[in-house]
């Protein structure tokens, strides 16, 4: 059951941390094609978020054996759909400000 426990808090944890990395990463320095990949990134997570957002519970179960022993574990995760709304609203914002630069730079219509 504690296994469970991790891998779910680990699951939401990299969500979040993978989103605020895209945040905070400075795209006007980066070559064409590092701003390419981001703009894909930025995408991808938006899409993670938004997709992970309906519903706002999400379900996991864990089986292990130690030896003699066996166990099953289930655990619940609800977000908060404030934190998760305004995430997805800044991935947007900065997902837009990418494609403006991109424009700048010739590599989208």
């Amino acid at each position: 059951m504690l296994l469970t426990g991790l891998v779910i808090a680990g699951c939401a944890a990299s969500q979040s941390s993978n989103a605020s990395f895209l945040l905070e990463q400075d795209y006007q320095t980066m070559s064409d094609q590092e701003l390419i990949t981001h703009e894909q990134e930025l995408s991808d997570e938006i899409l993670r978020t938004t997709s992970s957002s309906n519903g706002g519970v999400s379900l996991g179960f864990g089986f292990g054996s130690w030896g003699r022993h066996s166990g099953v574990g289930v655990g619940v995760d609800q977000r908060l759909g404030s934190d998760t709304n305004q995430t997805n609203k800044e991935l947007w914002q900065r997902r837009e400000a990418v494609r403006a630069e991109m424009r700048t730079r010739g590599l989208m219509k």
